[in-house]
């Protein structure tokens, strides 16, 4: 799914695939302006992982690129509900995971970074 941000802000799509057999990760963003004109993206391998590393690395990466490419508005929209509890959880720089902390320096960096949610429920993927 994908929520039209506000004008000036770019929006970032984030996904995962975990293999079920190997537990290998994947991981893909991608970047759309208001108007939802694609503005890049990337892909990865991250080696084994769980759907839920995954994720969090999904936004990591996103976060490290927009950084870079200077998008000082930035929605994130995922389909993981835990991910964005967690990254959205007002002790989460004391978080035991050590990628949700490094996110969240990320985040506190001199921009404007939303995370929001897109959940769908009664459907099971299978890969």
């Amino acid at each position: 799914m994908w929520k039209r941000p506000d004008p000036g802000w770019i929006c970032l799509n984030v996904d995962d695939i975990v293999s079920t057999e190997s537990s290998n990760g994947a991981i893909r963003g991608l970047f759309r302006d208001h108007f939802g004109s694609w503005i890049s993206g990337f892909q990865k391998t991250i080696g084994k992982c769980s759907p839920l590393q995954a994720e969090l690395w999904a936004i990591f990466t996103g976060l490290n690129y927009s950084w870079d490419q200077v998008f000082t508005l930035l929605q994130i929209q995922t389909d993981c509900k835990e991910v964005v509890t967690m990254l959205n959880a007002v002790h989460a720089a004391k978080s035991t995971f050590p990628l949700v902390r490094a996110t969240v320096k990320l985040r506190q960096k001199g921009w404007v970074t939303d995370i929001y949610g897109f959940f769908v429920t009664g459907i099971e993927l299978r890969i």
